[in-house]
Protein backbone atom coordinates (compact mmCIF):
# COMPACT_ATOMS: atom_id res chain seq x y z
CA UNK A 1 0.00 0.00 0.00
CA UNK A 2 1.40 3.37 -1.01
CA UNK A 3 1.57 6.21 1.48
CA UNK A 4 0.40 9.52 0.10
CA UNK A 5 1.48 13.00 1.10
CA UNK A 6 -1.89 13.56 2.82
CA UNK A 7 -1.31 10.51 5.03
CA UNK A 8 2.03 11.90 6.18
CA UNK A 9 0.51 15.29 6.96
CA UNK A 10 -2.34 13.64 8.88
CA UNK A 11 0.13 11.64 10.95
CA UNK A 12 2.05 14.75 11.93
CA UNK A 13 -1.09 16.75 12.75
CA UNK A 14 -2.63 14.15 15.03
CA UNK A 15 0.36 13.07 17.08
CA UNK A 16 -0.62 13.38 20.73
CA UNK A 17 1.09 16.15 22.64
CA UNK A 18 2.89 15.35 25.84
CA UNK A 19 2.84 17.89 28.62
CA UNK A 20 5.37 17.49 31.40
CA UNK A 21 6.42 19.42 34.46
CA UNK A 22 8.21 18.86 37.75
CA UNK A 23 6.13 18.12 40.83
CA UNK A 24 5.51 21.33 42.76
CA UNK A 25 6.92 19.91 46.00
CA UNK A 26 10.18 18.86 44.24
CA UNK A 27 10.06 15.28 45.46
CA UNK A 28 12.90 12.98 44.44
CA UNK A 29 12.28 9.58 42.88
CA UNK A 30 13.52 6.92 45.34
CA UNK A 31 15.24 4.78 42.71
CA UNK A 32 16.66 7.25 40.20
CA UNK A 33 17.31 10.16 42.62
CA UNK A 34 15.89 12.57 40.03
CA UNK A 35 13.01 14.98 40.40
CA UNK A 36 9.59 13.42 39.88
CA UNK A 37 8.12 14.44 36.54
CA UNK A 38 4.37 14.81 36.08
CA UNK A 39 3.02 14.02 32.63
CA UNK A 40 -0.08 15.01 30.66
CA UNK A 41 -3.19 15.23 32.85
CA UNK A 42 -1.28 15.49 36.13
CA UNK A 43 0.94 18.24 34.72
CA UNK A 44 -2.01 20.27 33.42
CA UNK A 45 -3.89 19.75 36.68
CA UNK A 46 -0.96 21.11 38.70
CA UNK A 47 -0.51 24.11 36.39
CA UNK A 48 -4.23 24.89 36.54
CA UNK A 49 -4.22 24.66 40.33
CA UNK A 50 -1.23 27.01 40.52
CA UNK A 51 -3.02 29.43 38.19
CA UNK A 52 -6.14 29.47 40.35
CA UNK A 53 -4.18 29.98 43.59
CA UNK A 54 -2.05 32.83 42.18
CA UNK A 55 -3.36 36.30 42.96
CA UNK A 56 -3.71 38.80 40.14
CA UNK A 57 -0.70 41.11 40.27
CA UNK A 58 1.43 38.63 42.20
CA UNK A 59 3.72 37.71 39.29
CA UNK A 60 6.26 40.21 38.08
CA UNK A 61 5.95 41.12 34.39
CA UNK A 62 2.57 39.32 34.21
CA UNK A 63 0.28 41.65 36.17
CA UNK A 64 -2.98 40.07 34.96
CA UNK A 65 -2.00 36.40 35.49
CA UNK A 66 -3.97 34.45 38.08
CA UNK A 67 -7.35 34.71 39.75
CA UNK A 68 -8.68 36.66 42.70
CA UNK A 69 -10.03 33.65 44.55
CA UNK A 70 -7.98 34.37 47.70
CA UNK A 71 -9.41 37.83 48.16
CA UNK A 72 -12.88 36.28 48.39
CA UNK A 73 -12.04 34.48 51.60
CA UNK A 74 -12.85 37.39 53.89
CA UNK A 75 -16.32 37.89 52.43
CA UNK A 76 -19.50 36.34 53.78
CA UNK A 77 -20.35 33.22 51.78
CA UNK A 78 -23.40 34.10 49.69
CA UNK A 79 -24.71 32.97 46.31
CA UNK A 80 -23.12 36.10 44.86
CA UNK A 81 -19.71 35.14 46.22
CA UNK A 82 -20.15 31.62 44.84
CA UNK A 83 -20.81 33.08 41.37
CA UNK A 84 -17.81 35.42 41.69
CA UNK A 85 -15.49 32.50 42.47
CA UNK A 86 -16.87 30.52 39.52
CA UNK A 87 -16.32 33.56 37.30
CA UNK A 88 -12.71 33.92 38.57
CA UNK A 89 -11.98 30.29 37.71
CA UNK A 90 -13.63 30.52 34.27
CA UNK A 91 -11.82 33.74 33.41
CA UNK A 92 -8.44 32.37 34.46
CA UNK A 93 -9.03 29.18 32.46
CA UNK A 94 -10.03 30.95 29.26
CA UNK A 95 -7.29 33.59 29.42
CA UNK A 96 -4.27 31.68 30.71
CA UNK A 97 -4.73 27.93 30.27
CA UNK A 98 -5.31 27.05 26.60
CA UNK A 99 -4.81 23.32 27.25
CA UNK A 100 -8.12 22.89 29.09
CA UNK A 101 -11.79 22.91 28.17
CA UNK A 102 -13.60 23.83 31.36
CA UNK A 103 -16.69 21.66 31.87
CA UNK A 104 -17.95 22.44 35.37
CA UNK A 105 -17.04 24.48 38.45
CA UNK A 106 -18.81 24.06 41.79
CA UNK A 107 -18.10 26.00 44.96
CA UNK A 108 -19.15 24.81 48.41
CA UNK A 109 -18.50 25.99 51.94
CA UNK A 110 -17.80 23.65 54.82
CA UNK A 111 -20.87 23.90 57.08
CA UNK A 112 -18.78 23.40 60.22
CA UNK A 113 -16.09 25.94 59.34
CA UNK A 114 -16.87 29.34 57.81
CA UNK A 115 -13.23 29.90 56.83
CA UNK A 116 -13.01 26.97 54.41
CA UNK A 117 -14.13 26.92 50.74
CA UNK A 118 -13.96 23.95 48.38
CA UNK A 119 -13.74 24.57 44.62
CA UNK A 120 -14.40 21.47 42.51
CA UNK A 121 -13.26 21.77 38.89
CA UNK A 122 -14.03 19.39 36.03
CA UNK A 123 -12.24 19.89 32.74
CA UNK A 124 -10.97 18.00 29.74
CA UNK A 125 -7.68 18.51 27.98
CA UNK A 126 -7.81 19.76 24.41
CA UNK A 127 -6.29 16.56 23.03
CA UNK A 128 -8.56 14.15 24.94
CA UNK A 129 -12.24 13.95 25.71
CA UNK A 130 -12.19 12.25 29.12
CA UNK A 131 -13.16 14.50 32.03
CA UNK A 132 -10.57 15.24 34.69
CA UNK A 133 -11.63 16.53 38.09
CA UNK A 134 -9.84 17.94 41.07
CA UNK A 135 -10.61 20.04 44.11
CA UNK A 136 -8.94 23.10 45.54
CA UNK A 137 -9.44 23.82 49.21
CA UNK A 138 -8.96 27.45 50.11
CA UNK A 139 -8.71 28.33 53.77
CA UNK A 140 -8.47 31.60 55.62
CA UNK A 141 -5.51 31.61 57.99
CA UNK A 142 -6.16 34.75 60.03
Amino acid sequence: MAVSRADKITETLFTPQTYSDFADNFTVHPVTNELVVLKNAESVKQAFKNLILTNVGERFFSPFFGSNINRSLFENFTPFLREDIIRYVRTAATQFEPRVNLLNVTVTQDPTNDNYISVNIVFSMINTSEPISFSIFVKRVR
